[in-house]
C-alpha cells in the first residue's frame, strides 16, 4: 500500500506558506464599505459626524450623533485637540468603551470623520473604521435610513492607554519650523490653491516655504459617492508631487487642522506609516509675523 502521509504533509505544509501572505492582506482597511456596515452593523458602534440638521432629517439605524465642535478644545484663542485626557473624557460620556468597534462616517467626504479617526487612534482605539463615501454612498446603495434617535448610551468609563500616540501623529510649530530646512521631511498643504498661492495684498498669506500643495478634495470622488479615489489613481497623484517614499515623513497642515486630517487618514490608508498632522495650522503659524510666508505656487 501506497503511504501518501508524507506528500499530503508536505501539501499541507505548502498551503499554509502560501496563506500567510494572502491572510495578511485581509487585514481590516482604514476604510470600510457600506456593504460591509450594512452586514456586520449589529456589532458595531455607528458614530455620524455630519450637522445635528443633517443628523435629524436622516441617518443610519442606531448611529449616534456627535459634533465635531466636542471634538475641539480651543487654547489661546485657537482651536486644537483636547488631548487624550479630555478626548477620554468625551468618548466615556458618549458611552463609548475601550473594546467597542466604531465605524465613524459622515456627509461630507468623512472631513469630519477623519478628526475622531485621528483622536481614537492616538488614544490607540483597537478597532475603528471609516465608513467609506459616508451617509452619501449608503443612501445611494439603498440602505435603510431612519430619523429615530437611539437611546442614549450609558455613561461609561474610557480607559486611557499607559502610553498614547500624540507624539507620533501630531507635529508643533518648532517641527515645521525644523521641517521647512529639511529635505527628508515634507510638509504638504492641502488647503484650496488660492490659499496656497496667496494674495500679496494681505499682510500674510500664502504657504509654509517648502511645502508642496495638495488639495484635500482630491482624495474624494464626487461622482462615485464621495468615496475615497482609488488607490492606484491617488499614488500617481502623490508621485506628481514628489511624495512616494512611505517611510518618509510628513507632516500635513491646512488652516486649523480640520481639513489636514482627512489627507493625514489617506495618506495612512495608503500605507504611508510617517504622517503627522500639524494641529494648530496655520492658524498658529500665519500669526506670528516672525515666520516666513510665501506667495506663489512653487514651494
Amino acid at each position: 500500500m501506497l503511504n501518501f502521509k508524507p506528500l499530503l504533509t508536505a501539501l499541507a505544509l505548502l498551503f499554509y506558506l502560501l496563506s500567510v501572505p494572502a491572510l495578511a492582506k485581509t487585514e481590516p482597511s482604514i476604510f470600510v464599505s457600506t456593504d460591509w456596515v450594512n452586514q456586520h452593523q449589529d456589532k458595531l458602534v455607528l458614530i455620524d459626524l455630519s450637522s445635528q440638521s443633517s443628523y435629524q432629517k436622516f441617518h443610519l439605524p442606531n448611529a449616534i450623533w456627535v459634533n465635531y465642535a466636542w471634538l475641539i478644545r480651543p487654547q489661546n484663542g485657537i482651536a486644537l485637540s483636547g488631548g487624550a485626557d479630555y478626548m477620554t473624557m468625551v468618548l466615556s460620556e458618549l458611552g463609548i468603551k475601550n473594546e467597542d468597534h466604531i465605524v465613524i462616517y459622515d456627509d461630507m467626504g468623512n472631513l469630519d470623520a477623519s478628526r475622531l479617526y485621528w483622536e481614537l487612534k492616538k488614544l490607540q482605539h483597537p478597532k475603528v473604521n471609516i465608513m467609506d463615501g459616508g451617509t452619501v454612498s449608503w443612501v445611494l446603495g439603498g440602505y435603510k435610513v431612519t430619523q429615530a434617535v437611539p437611546d442614549r448610551l450609558a455613561k461609561s468609563f474610557y480607559r486611557q492607554p499607559k502610553t498614547n500616540l500624540t507624539n507620533a501623529l501630531t507635529a508643533d510649530k518648532t517641527e515645521v519650523l525644523v521641517a521647512i530646512k529639511d529635505p527628508k521631511t515634507i510638509l504638504l498643504d492641502i488647503r484650496t490653491e488660492a490659499e496656497y498661492v496667496g494674495d500679496p495684498k494681505q499682510k500674510r498669506s500664502g504657504h509654509i516655504p517648502s511645502a508642496v500643495w495638495f488639495d484635500w478634495t482630491r482624495a474624494v470622488n464626487a461622482y462615485n459617492g464621495f468615496k475615497l479615489v482609488e488607490e492606484k489613481t491617488l499614488l500617481n497623484q502623490l508621485a506628481e508631487i514628489q511624495i512616494q517614499d512611505k517611510q518618509q515623513p510628513i507632516i500635513v497642515y491646512c488652516n486649523s487642522g480640520h481639513r489636514a486630517a482627512h489627507s493625514v487618514v489617506m495618506l495612512q490608508s495608503l500605507g504611508f506609516t510617517n504622517v503627522k498632522l500639524y494641529d494648530a495650522s496655520m492658524q498658529e503659524y500665519a500669526i506670528d509675523e516672525s515666520l516666513p510666508l510665501k506667495l506663489g505656487k512653487q514651494p
